[in-house]
């Protein structure tokens, strides 16, 4: 009976397709950021520690380019998904429960500013707040920069031929810098906002559950559990 009250008070947050997605994601995005800035600062201590534990700089060099495969072969199941969602399933890329930027992001934005102010309340977030969409989509479009840079970077001697060679020193500066705005974007704020939150310390497990339990969302999600409860409040009324 506890389990089944337990189950009864979560909410399906992730599918099981997204819960997997996560792991190629999380996995490679840290192998990349190890791999790649021990690469570009080989001659550091740092650089050098992570080259001899692996092997040398040519292990160095094919694990880092083993890890971009594997997160954008999950980057690209993931826009695959989309498509088959769309297309086969007809189902809605709006509304309250989709990751697509909408008005009341913007208004929960300025509502939250005003919340560390201390002029409000703090905004009620719908099932995808603005920062959770600010992350998807740093992954979702960094990944394309990533990705062409990186190619440019893999292969310099095919895409000379049909390119003036400085955009292959061009593609190393993008490809660093937007290495560390990901870093730094995922690391630090992505990290912080989903598990190290007092609300939420030690760790947010619904990524890895695929469920919420119903006090957590009514605090960290409280336009959807108000919603979640006038349905079915509707529901019992019309039974």
């Amino acid at each position: 009976m506890e389990k089944q009250a337990q189950r009864q008070d979560m909410v399906k947050r992730f599918s099981l397709l997204h819960r997997f997605l996560h792991w190629p994601v999380m996995l490679g995005f840290i192998g990349l950021g190890l791999t790649g800035f021990a690469l570009y600062f080989s001659g550091s201590w740092f650089g050098q520690g992570v080259g001899w534990l692996v092997g040398g700089a040519s292990h160095l060099a094919w694990l880092h380019r083993a890890f971009a495969v594997m997160t954008y072969a999950a980057v690209f199941i993931h826009l695959l998904w989309l498509a088959y969602y769309k297309l086969a399933l007809k189902g809605r890329l709006t509304g309250p429960d989709s990751m697509c930027p909408s008005g009341k992001d913007f208004k929960d934005l300025a509502q939250h500013i005003k919340y560390f102010l201390a002029r409000s309340g703090p905004p009620s977030f719908e099932r995808f707040s603005y920062v959770e969409k600010i992350d998807y989509y740093a992954v979702l479009i960094g990944m394309h920069t990533m990705g062409v840079t990186g190619l440019i970077l893999w292969f310099p001697e095919f895409f000379s031929q049909f390119m003036p060679g400085w955009f292959i020193n061009l593609a190393l500066v993008l490809h660093l810098y937007e290495a560390i705005i990901a870093v730094a974007l995922k690391f630090v704020i992505h990290i912080y906002s989903v598990h190290l939150r007092p609300p939420l310390w030690p760790v947010q497990t619904s990524i890895f559950t695929g469920g919420m339990p119903l006090d957590e969302l009514k605090h960290e999600h409280a336009a959807q559990y108000q919603r979640l409860t006038d349905e079915a409040g509707q529901e019992g009324a019309g039974s």
